[in-house]
């Protein structure tokens, strides 16, 4: 996995996040004709797809031309099917948080520290898109959050999908596509309380990668249970809409796919 791709509306709503990020600017593609259909299924107009990194991983914006007017919606609880964020794995949460509040709205109450020392805080930026801070303890996490000298903002640990079957979708991204299981924890109590908004959560998690560290992490609510609508339900430019975008040598001009609750794979060589 490389990174992940959203729709963007309003092209300079995050460039104050993205400054404050510290992510780089990689240039921009336009698409259309056959390459707009076979990226994102639409017969007409123009789409510009805006390369950033965020250290390692892309972090890529999509803004549309000539199509049909993007759809307003709610985002939703976390346990809402099409909710999907990315997790940026920080050096210092307090300073990280205290950074981007300013510009962003919260999900969570504040930092939560969870059981297993792992500090982490979600929100939503001025597109509406989930993203999460993360700061791992120095027996958890990757070697490469663990470098001295890091930046405040390092990379992308994972996209996190809310899912409807845990065994469902570790049988399309495992089976299909190839991904190995990581990890798998049951995620409860008052930090987990605190970090989603919601009461009482109890939500089984699996993380899934390839050969590059950054991966897929699935959302499994088992309480309060998921609900409507799915991810299927948004159009590529409505603010929601996300690709996970992963890296196949077999993939030719590209494939466009869809997991079973609805969520965009786009997978290029």
């Amino acid at each position: 996995m490389e990174g992940v791709a959203f729709s963007l509306p309003d092209p300079q709503a995050l460039d104050p996040l993205f400054s404050a990020l510290g992510v780089t600017d990689h240039g921009s593609t336009m698409l259309d004709g056959a390459a707009l259909q076979r990226r994102f299924g639409l017969k007409e107009g123009r789409a510009t797809v805006h390369h950033h990194r965020l250290g390692s991983e892309r972090l890529d914006t999509i803004t549309f031309e000539d199509c049909a007017a993007a759809t307003s919606f709610q985002p939703g609880p976390a346990n809402t099917l099409w909710f999907q964020h990315v997790a940026i794995v920080v050096s210092d949460m307090n300073r990280a948080a205290a950074c981007l509040m300013p510009m962003v709205s919260p999900i969570s109450e504040s930092p939560q520290w969870l059981p297993n020392g792992v500090a982490a805080w979600k929100f939503r930026n001025a597109a509406g898109h989930a993203m999460e801070l993360l700061w791992f303890p120095s027996e958890l996490g990757h070697p490469r959050w663990h470098q001295s000298n890091p930046p405040l903002f390092q990379g992308l640990d994972h996209t996190a999908i809310a899912i409807a079957d845990s065994d469902r979708s570790l049988d399309f991204y495992g089976c299909e596509l190839g991904l190995q299981l990581r990890y798998a924890t049951l995620n409860q109590g008052l930090e987990q309380q605190r970090l989603d908004g919601l009461k009482d959560p109890r939500v089984a998690i699996h993380g899934v990668s390839g050969s590059s560290p950054c991966g897929v992490e699935f959302l499994r609510y088992l309480h309060p249970e998921p609900c409507q609508p799915t991810a299927a339900a948004l159009q590529p430019q409505d603010a929601l809409y996300a690709q996970i975008l992963l890296r196949d040598p077999d993939a030719g001009h590209g494939r466009l796919l869809r997991d079973p609750d609805g969520h965009r794979l786009w997978i290029e060589s």
